[in-house]
């Protein structure tokens, strides 16, 4: 068994009646990991962790090499004891972390200087001295900071000696003189005069076109290249060969498009780059700070990935040389620097590309492997399944009963956490060739289009001729189905194939009327309808995936999660369970490892008085039907007797109890891929 660690963990932490705190969080996760209602965007992929409520979940620092510590201090926070007490912990157990933690004290108000503890000390970020776009100021503070951290340069605050620290990297303004050097220019002195990045980007580092062709290539060599892409920028050979000099040295490069009426030739390797357009209908002082929080961003992903790909290629023993891990998507020119150097592997950003694009590579240098982090742990069948060519879970049908847990607060996660979950889950599963069925509604939630999101996914990674609802499956249970307007269905009808499943044929009734759940008779009917759409879907799929789940609150027999998970193992039917945000699947989990957890006995649910009425009934009911009748002892001893062994999914002992455990969603998702690859390679 590998445990994964990640370069860099980003932790915000608020007190719970600071109500703008997950709205800050949600931000900083949007930022730096992935924006989950963009899927087709490049995040940077660094996990972002929460901490909040009454009780905080503790901070483990040994989950990464780095860590950063964001810390939302409001009034509440200063006069709590407890809250006292818990920061003081951070900063105590931050300081035995060799400088490998940094913490980020962040004003809310005035009064956070009189907090009892170290953080007066440090050096805070005043947030209430500004009055607009605080999170894009907080962000760029805390970027720059971390930009810092990752390259091994001492913080400003730390430096006594200094006035200033040493900046970690360079900024090349690449301009064409003829329309793009006022730009350039006032970029230049914005980043000197008006913002606190001096030591970020040193005035004597900033090169607005030199002439001298030496100069030129040793400054872009350990620079980051920001392009000011004007109509005639392509025109020029030098601006041309900068962007050559920066790509064939994997540099970051971000785009600053300045066109007023366009180009007669577009330069193709401009491409693969981070763009962003300059709005003239904006202040420019605005529009710098823009194009300046893109910079940072840019360079703390590139640090970032670089970071992790080494590590994962040292920790699965995967040979591949520096030169071959790029900074961008894979293109002619990447693929012509990695062949005349004899590689094999080539690693780029999350996330992966679409087939259409890798093709063309593939068809030019088949014998090149183009990957993303995600599959580093499962390349010692590299060779196997060949994984460039999007086809080694052809043909698997897998379940994804990923949804709301309850105390995932409680584990130092939002919702946010799982949505990304799965969103991420979604996109290697289609990537890698598999087909997905969902229960339930697709649209998930009012604030979380996951519908849209799937369109996007599969559309973005299928072929050219598979419509999404060729790949994708949704099974609606009887009444849900008959609250669906035929608009939705018209919307949906391209997203997903739907599959109603109506109730049993014993139970009797009138199907058709309008379904209100006001008597106990009804719950019956709608509990039977869900298990029936479970059992369905249950033959349909090769495997399940189970995360998080509902233990309360729920309409069926037995919590949703908890009733499939025992309808696969039943089914013999590959299982994987990730325990980490808590839930249904942390219970069933419980079980599997011999335990007998209270939330699944009828002590603890017959709390809920309605549902003890509702399990009385339905058992009276179930007898007269001839139906089984609800046991959570049969189902606690069937998960007992199942063991790590019954889960059936390609997996040892060890890599499911890392599964159980992990909080690292790539490792999830290598772990899950691995399994499946097994069992599709047994299948075959």
């Amino acid at each position: 068994m590998i445990d994964i660690i990640n370069p860099l963990n980003v932790f915000v932490v608020w007190h719970p009646f600071f109500t703008e705190g997950e709205i800050y969080a949600n931000s900083f996760f949007s930022y730096y990991n992935h924006d989950i209602n963009d899927p087709l965007s490049r995040g940077i992929g660094i996990p972002v962790y929460y901490r909040t409520g009454e009780n905080p979940h503790e901070i483990d620092l040994g989950d990464a090499e780095y860590n950063a510590i964001i810390l939302l201090i409001n009034d509440e926070m200063v006069i709590s004891d407890h809250w006292v007490k818990y920061l003081n912990e951070i900063i105590e157990n931050a300081s035995q972390t060799n400088d490998k933690s940094i913490i980020f004290p962040v004003a809310i108000s005035n009064n956070a200087f009189k907090l009892p503890s170290k953080l007066p000390d440090k050096n805070f970020i005043r947030l209430y001295d500004i009055e607009i776009n605080k999170i894009d100021y907080l962000i760029s503070s805390t970027t720059h900071e971390l930009c810092r951290l990752l390259y091994n340069i001492d913080r400003i605050a730390d430096v006594v000696a200094l006035k200033q620290s040493p900046p970690p990297l360079k900024l090349f303004i690449s301009h064409a003189k003829e329309d793009g050097v006022d730009v350039a220019k006032k970029l230049s002195d914005h980043i000197q005069s008006q913002t606190a990045l001096k030591t970020f980007f040193d005035a004597n580092d900033i090169a607005i076109g030199y002439d001298f062709t030496q100069e030129i290539e040793e400054n872009i060599r350990d620079s980051v290249l920001l392009v000011v892409h004007s109509d005639k920028y392509s025109s020029r050979e030098w601006c041309r060969r900068e962007v050559l000099i920066a790509k064939r040295n994997n540099r970051p490069i971000i785009v600053v498009n300045l066109f007023d009426e366009g180009e007669d030739r577009s330069f193709p390797y401009m491409a693969n780059l981070r763009t962003i357009r300059f709005n003239r209908s904006i202040t420019e002082s605005v529009m710098f700070e823009k194009i300046i929080l893109l910079t940072l961003k840019e360079t703390l992903r590139f640090k970032y990935h670089y970071m992790f790909v080494l590590y994962l290629t040292k920790k699965f023993t995967i040979e591949v040389e520096k030169d071959a891990i790029l900074s961008h998507p894979p293109e002619l020119l990447s693929l012509l620097q990695i062949t005349e150097k004899g590689n094999k592997l080539a690693i780029y950003p999350d996330p992966p590309l679409s087939e259409e694009e890798l093709e063309i590579i593939i068809r030019a240098k088949g014998d090149v492997q183009f990957i993303t982090p995600t599959f580093i742990p499962i390349l010692k069948k590299i060779d196997e399944y060949k994984i460039h060519e999007f086809t080694f879970l052809d043909g698997l049908n897998v379940g994804l009963s990923i949804s709301e847990s309850q105390n995932i607060k409680d584990l130092g996660f939002e919702h946010i956490h799982l949505q990304d979950t799965l969103v991420e889950f979604t996109r290697y599963l289609l990537v890698s060739g598999a087909s997905l069925s969902y229960g339930g509604g697709i649209t998930y939630d009012p604030k979380f289009n996951f519908a849209q999101i799937l369109f996007d996914l599969a559309r973005g990674y299928q072929k050219e001729k598979i419509r999404p609802s060729d790949k994708i499956t949704n099974f609606v249970a009887y009444p849900i189905y008959t609250q669906i307007s035929s608009g939705l269905r018209a919307q949906l009808n391209d997203i997903a194939r739907f599959v109603e499943v109506p109730p049993p044929n014993n139970l009797g009734g009138d199907h058709n009327k309008i379904f209100r759940a006001e008597t106990v008779e009804d719950l019956f009917v709608w509990a039977k309808s869900l298990s029936e759409m479970r059992r369905i879907m249950d033959h349909h799929i090769d495997a399940r995936i189970i995360l998080g789940g509902k233990i309360t609150g729920f309409k069926g027999s037995y919590p949703g999660i908890v009733e499939e998970a025992y309808l696969a193992l039943k089914s013999k039917r590959p299982v994987y369970l990730i325990g980490s945000m808590g839930g249904a699947s942390k219970v069933i989990i419980d079980c599997i490892l011999g335990s007998h957890p209270e939330e699944l006995s009828e002590k603890y649910q017959f709390m809920n008085p309605q549902y003890k009425e509702f399990y009385s009934k339905y058992n009276e009911l179930a007898e007269l039907n001839g139906t089984e009748t609800l046991s959570y002892k049969r189902v606690v001893d069937f998960f007992n007797q199942q063991g790590i062994a019954g889960l059936n999914n390609g997996l040892n002992e060890d890599e499911n109890r890392r599964l159980f455990y992990t909080k690292n969603s790539i490792e999830m998702i290598s772990l899950v891929l691995k399994g499946l690859m097994s069992i599709q390679n047994i299948n075959k």
